[in-house]
């Protein structure tokens, strides 16, 4: 019988913590799950707490938004572990994809290893990276967590204005000039929501690349906001491949975004690790903890 972990970080849940800990008592019991409560209240003693369950056969169970499951997934890649998730964030994209594709059981699926990190839904660079950084508009109170990326569209096309001067690489090409954006996408959905790339899979052993060159403001804003609905595809203003390695680089160092966290390099490698974890996903057990 598997043994499932369930991270309970307050530092995050807050005053959730408690009704989040009783659906999922509740759930497990009437399932005959075997399980336990890892309770944290800071980001270090969730990562130490990891450490207890390494080389073991556990579902570790990250609860909470994009970011959290790339910390979880992080720590537990390359171990016997299982990785699950209950979504309680912001964006929560990564569900979205397994939502819509994914049968219920455990699934081998790949991840994108970028640099020293791993990512499973999306890496972005340029002005998607810069709005999923803005604290101003993605962890804001006082704006609707569905309409905090368009709040950062919004903010961030008032100042665009040439891109980002970049260097990919990809399929033996070389491009270098100014970009509006660069996405890496292993999964379907970014921004919460943003049906960026329709034809993702977690286990086909690409990664879906959408590259957009130096555009007018209101193309690039046009553009972005079209992705929301997947009404971007076709569009003459992007470039859209599959590869299983690509290289981001500038001169200076700047900040990508993967699976909604900031990372800072001049140097970004990309490449695709086949079923590198394995994901236990259960749709019903998900929607009854919510």
């Amino acid at each position: 019988m598997l043994h499932y972990v369930y991270l309970i970080n307050r530092f995050q849940l807050h005053h959730k913590s408690k009704e989040m800990m009783e659906k999922l008592r509740k759930v497990s019991e009437e399932l005959g799950r075997d399980y336990e409560f890892v309770v944290n209240d800071t980001p270090e003693q969730a990562h130490r707490a990891l450490e207890r369950f390494r080389d073991k056969d556990y579902v570790i169970t990250a609860i909470g938004g994009d970011g959290s499951i790339n910390h979880v997934l992080n720590a537990i890649v390359g171990t016997g572990n299982i990785l699950s998730f209950i979504p309680h964030g912001t964006g929560n994209d990564f569900c979205r994809t397994c939502m819509e594709s994914m049968e219920n059981g455990i699934h081998e699926v790949d991840l994108i290893r970028v640099n020293d990190r791993y990512c499973i839904n999306v890496a972005c660079f340029g002005i998607d990276a810069d709005i999923a950084n803005d604290d101003t508009f993605i962890h804001s109170r006082w704006i609707p967590r569905t309409m905090r990326f368009n709040a950062g569209v919004i903010g961030h096309f008032l100042r665009y204005k040439r891109g980002r001067r970049l260097r990919v690489e990809s399929n033996g090409e070389v491009r270098e000039g100014n970009f509006a954006t660069v996405i890496a996408a292993n999964c379907r959905y970014y921004g919460s929501g943003y049906h960026v790339s329709p034809h993702s899979s977690l286990d086909d052993g690409k990664m879906d690349v959408l590259e957009a060159g130096a555009l007018h403001k209101f193309r690039m804003a046009r553009l972005i906001l079209k992705m929301k609905n997947a009404r971007h595809l076709g569009s003459p203003d992007l470039k859209i491949y599959e590869t299983d390695r690509l290289v981001v680089s500038a001169e200076t160092p700047f900040k990508a975004n993967i699976d909604g966290e900031p990372i800072l390099s001049d140097r970004f490698e990309l490449e695709m690790v086949p079923r590198a974890i394995r994901l236990d996903f259960n749709r019903d057990f998900i929607k009854r903890c919510l």
